[in-house]
């Protein structure tokens, strides 16, 4: 009886300590995370002075997937950057670029036209706005070639030819629409439409894959492009082996 009682009572403490020990590595997880977004805040900060303010709320890219492009678009002098869904990410491209001097052709792709005249008043407020050429194309039924299992709309497609002259290859993509409420899979035809664009030393990026949409399409862009992608956070992306290594400082 007094052996029962002991193994009950060692069995109780011992799930006790489990817990305990899982709660102290979940808090000092989240601190890390919390340092880590201080972090990421404080180096995109230093693009633009104190007397300003770019937004991002619950539904904006995060700094570490912004990051991670401003070291690829840098470190790799990429030429070519097309974005889909405009916000936080296109002043961040623009500055940089303006930084840099570059001369790299920059697209953002806008659906919303009302946001899409606030996005150039802000860009115009900043004297960036000359580093961006904001394409808006608004969602239609999308064309079967392009579409995946439910997915009824994407860019308009024949807005989208009509503006994407450059003869150059694109070689970096950054994937944060349209708003995945829109229609399911509504970021998958990204891939499909620009895969004769892209460069093969190409960086692309895909944000929101903790959602099972986003994660999915990751999935079948990898068959579509034959390469293999990485998850940081909340973000996938696909980098070549012949690029530096971008990804962004962790502490």
């Amino acid at each position: 009886m007094i052996r029962k009682l002991k193994n009950k009572i060692k069995e109780i403490v011992d799930i006790r300590f489990r817990l305990l020990r899982d709660q102290q590595h979940q808090n000092h997880q989240d601190l890390l995370y919390h340092h880590q977004v201080l972090f990421n805040h404080s180096q995109l900060k230093q693009l633009f002075h104190e007397d300003s303010f770019i937004s991002f709320s619950a539904w904006a890219i995060s700094p570490s997937t912004i990051l991670h492009v401003l070291n690829d678009i840098t470190i790799n002098n990429r030429k070519y950057i097309i974005e889909l869904g405009s916000g936080a990410s296109t002043f961040y491209i623009a500055k940089l670029l303006k930084v840099l001097n570059s001369d790299a052709i920059f697209y953002t792709v806008e659906s919303d036209e009302k946001w899409a005249k606030e996005l150039k008043r802000q860009l115009q407020l900043y004297d960036i706005f000359d580093r961006v050429n904001i394409i808006i194309a608004p969602l239609v039924e999308v064309p079967n070639n392009y579409s995946f299992r439910e997915q009824d709309t994407w860019y308009d497609t024949q807005v989208l030819e009509d503006n994407l002259t450059s003869k150059e290859e694109i070689d970096l993509v950054l994937v944060d629409g349209p708003f995945g409420g829109s229609t399911p899979y509504a970021r998958y035809s990204a891939i499909p439409f620009l895969k004769s664009r892209i460069a093969r030393e190409a960086s692309i990026f895909l944000d929101d894959v903790q959602r099972p949409d986003e994660a999915e399409i990751l999935k079948e862009w990898e068959k579509v492009l034959k390469r293999t992608s990485k998850i940081h956070e909340r973000y996938g992306f696909f980098t070549s082996q012949r690029t530096f290594d971008v990804s962004p400082f962790q502490i």
